[in-house]
């Protein structure tokens, strides 16, 4: 059941979203997020350093364990970069994993299209794989567009005869941009994000639910390097699978986890009742965003032993 401190938060986000959500602006591009400088804990050692040209923030936890790193890959649709929120992320998965974690910084902007993208993030992880300092052994994390991304890289380097993660990580994923999936109609009006005002009804208003991100370019949206949702999996490590039951994009989650599975991955699919898109993310204070970190954390570990 879903808590009292959730029902709260989600609340609010009705009310703050509702003017986007009225007039169906793309949050990713509407709201702004402050820059400020970043500050590591104390006892953390960090860096910024390039990757084959991209940009890499690496994250050291003071009691950090040998062997074994996770490659991080953030959100935000192709228009929000690296900032206070995903910084912190990585602070959680490195105080979860007592291990280094790997923030791929790619390039943001409303001009890009595909494979920009996935052609940068696929650079730095050749880059800190062969060049370092990147340990061989990682895990690797994201969440909406940024596990698209993740899944995106790795079907490369399968498809190229490359080495694979020890284990994978897809928060709220973001992976079928043809938005296909039965949950945009199912919760029309139950995602506070991007969900429709309820005044506004889903048979008039479809084709904004189902919208089409500007970075699909000139490709088909069901390309399994820009929606991995309609990939093969075979031969891919174990996968984590956190979605919230209340998304628009749920099934996103739902048909990433049995694709994996029909291609003989091991798949764990957590769906969190009533709950909303990066929840564990955003407001990491409630008790389902706890839970949902500690199983991502006993997770990774498991697979970076």
């Amino acid at each position: 059941m879903i808590s009292l401190g959730a029902r709260l938060v989600r609340a609010a986000l009705r009310l703050y979203t509702y003017p986007y959500r009225k007039r169906h602006a793309s949050l990713s591009r509407s709201v702004k997020f402050r820059s400020r400088p970043y500050r590591p804990p104390a006892g953390f050692s960090w860096e910024r350093t390039e990757a084959d040209g991209v940009c890499v923030e690496i994250l050291t936890p003071p009691d950090c364990r040998k062997g074994g790193a996770v490659l991080h890959f953030h959100g935000g649709g192709h228009t929000v970069g690296m900032n206070g929120m995903y910084r912190k992320v990585a602070e959680r998965l490195a105080r979860g994993t007592r291990r280094p974690v790997y923030s791929v910084d790619y390039r943001t902007g409303e001009a890009l299209t595909h494979p920009a993208l996935l052609d940068e993030c696929f650079r730095a992880v050749l880059s800190l794989r062969e060049k370092g300092p990147m340990p061989a052994k990682w895990a690797a994390v994201g969440d909406s567009m940024g596990a698209n991304l993740m899944l995106a890289v790795c079907l490369r380097l399968r498809d190229e005869g490359m080495e694979l993660p020890a284990a994978l990580v897809c928060v709220s994923p973001f992976v079928d941009l043809a938005a296909a999936g039965d949950s945009y109609r199912k919760n029309a009006h139950a995602d506070p994000l991007y969900g429709l005002p309820k005044k506004q009804s889903f048979a008039e208003n479809e084709k904004f639910l189902r919208r089409r991100t500007p970075y699909i370019g000139t490709a088909a949206p069901e390309d399994p390097y820009l929606s991995p949702a309609y990939a093969d999996f075979t031969g891919f490590p174990p996968l984590l699978v956190q979605y919230g039951e209340k998304e628009t994009s749920a099934s996103d989650g739902e048909t990433v986890a049995a694709r994996a599975r029909a291609a003989g991955c091991k798949v764990v699919l957590q769906e969190y009742a009533g709950m909303f898109h990066d929840f564990q993310y955003l407001f990491p204070f409630l008790r389902e965003s706890k839970r949902a970190w500690r199983e991502m954390s006993a997770f990774l570990n498991a697979a970076l032993v």
